[in-house]
């Protein structure tokens, strides 16, 4: 059986779809609703018991893999020539340390921010603290990311002419920045990143297919 990819759109699913897509792995995608609660079901339940999405099912081996670097390093390993990691130990070593820190960053930074009120129990002015704050972070993780950037030719994360998986993910942040309102015009090495992450036709056709679910 094909491997699935459990996802949904608009969530962070998004950049695992993303990066399957530039895999160009033969993929069984398969979105669910995390409004209509399918998440919660208890088949999904079954296949990823953290109720989250993303995940990659492996039905020949039994096995699910979840988060992010994990999944990143699975689509890497099962498409070598894809460039989503380098295959040199430094290299991948590298990759690995950019997608630990674009997903610390989503939890502790931007997950913050779209989910303060509930974090905060409802308390409105708690909630708009922890935003605020979340989205100074925000902006000070995208400056830091834009300074490294500056600094390859390629402009890219890990100096690679192809878009790599961290590219991926750094890209995302870019975008849900975008819904949170923090300036990023100043920063355009990472603009100039998301703009050539969009441009990977694979990418670009799961985006549009996205667009086409809602």
């Amino acid at each position: 059986m094909k491997p699935i990819l459990w996802t949904s759109t608009r969530t962070s699913g998004t950049i695992v779809h993303q990066m399957a897509a530039a895999s160009g792995l033969d993929l069984d995608i398969r979105f669910i609703s995390l409004r209509k609660g399918e998440h919660r079901t208890p088949d999904y339940l079954a296949i990823n018991p953290k109720g989250e999405v993303a995940a990659i099912q492996l039905p020949d081996a039994g096995v699910t893999i979840t988060e992010i670097p994990a999944m990143a390093l699975w689509l890497a390993e099962a498409a070598p020539q894809s460039g989503l990691l380098p295959a040199d130990p430094i290299g991948r070593a590298k990759g690995m340390e950019w997608l630990a820190w674009c997903h610390f960053r989503l939890a502790n930074t931007f997950s913050l921010a779209f989910q303060a009120k509930r974090l905060v129990g409802g308390d409105e002015a708690a909630a708009a603290a922890l935003r605020a704050t979340a989205v100074t972070r925000a902006r000070e993780a995208l400056a830091f990311a834009d300074a490294q950037l500056a600094k390859q030719a390629s402009g890219t994360l890990l100096g690679t002419a192809r878009v790599s998986a961290p590219d991926i993910f750094l890209a995302a942040l870019l975008g849900f920045a975008g819904f949170l309102g923090v300036a990023t015009d100043d920063l355009p090495h990472l603009r100039a990143l998301g703009a050539k992450v969009a441009a990977v036709p694979a990418i670009a056709a799961a985006l549009a297919r996205e667009q086409e679910i809602g």
